[in-house]
């Protein structure tokens, strides 16, 4: 990780890709440090997790109500 200036961050991910990350100006507490602040963190998971478990289908509508759709 490398600091260039008190604004501007960059890293070279392990897979080569290049990460820059900037701050613009600002009065807010939490970054009133730039990104001098930051640290890196070691990932904590790598790939894909579990799939979730498919949305329940909706609810079948009474055939009074699916006609309402066609002006019936």
């Amino acid at each position: 990780m490398t600091v260039n200036d008190p604004v501007r961050l960059e890293t070279t991910l392990g897979d080569g890709r290049r990460v820059t990350l900037s701050l613009p100006p600002t009065e807010a507490p939490w970054g009133a440090g730039g990104v001098g602040a930051l640290r890196a963190v070691p990932a904590t998971h790598t790939g894909r997790a579990q799939e979730p478990p498919p949305s329940p289908a909706p609810p079948v509508l009474p055939l009074e109500v699916a006609l309402l759709g066609f002006g019936a």
